[in-house]
């Protein structure tokens, strides 16, 4: 157990910390931004690798080169009632350049609720691309 315990600090000792850097989005959402270098850092961090802008940092870059929305359900008002929320993003660590995609269904019940069944829906869809970040950064 103590050998396990030893040989994995030594291997996390040796990886590089990321240096997490979001390109320039044309899509200029804010909460897009939080919600991916949130993401990120997570996974960068549970792969075992620290997250720190430093001379012997690694530069992940990532792009987003879709977010979109198209609507898919209508009220009898003709208003438009529920979404898809389309997303692609580039990442480029060394190297290795790797692309994303997830789509995730929303609905906006009533007008009340504001962005909050969007902001749901960017973090549904960066969940579901968090297991293949994770794999990506532990290579």
């Amino acid at each position: 157990m103590w050998l396990t315990a030893l040989l994995l600090i030594v291997g996390l000792g040796f990886s590089n910390p990321l240096c997490i850097k979001l390109l320039e989005d044309r899509y200029r959402d804010p909460y897009l931004g939080f919600a991916i270098l949130r993401t990120v850092e997570k996974a960068a961090l549970e792969s075992g690798r620290g997250v720190s802008c430093g001379e012997n940092s690694e530069d992940l870059k990532v792009e987003v080169l879709n977010f979109s929305e198209r609507p898919i359900a209508y009220t009898p008002d003709q208003r438009v009632s529920a979404y898809n929320l389309y997303i692609t993003l580039r990442f480029t660590l060394s190297s290795r350049t790797f692309t994303l995609s997830s789509v995730v269904p929303y609905s906006l019940p009533t007008g009340g609720l504001g962005d909050i069944p969007r902001r749901r829906a960017i973090d549904d869809a960066l969940d579901k691309l968090y297991l293949n970040i994770l794999k990506n950064l532990r290579r």
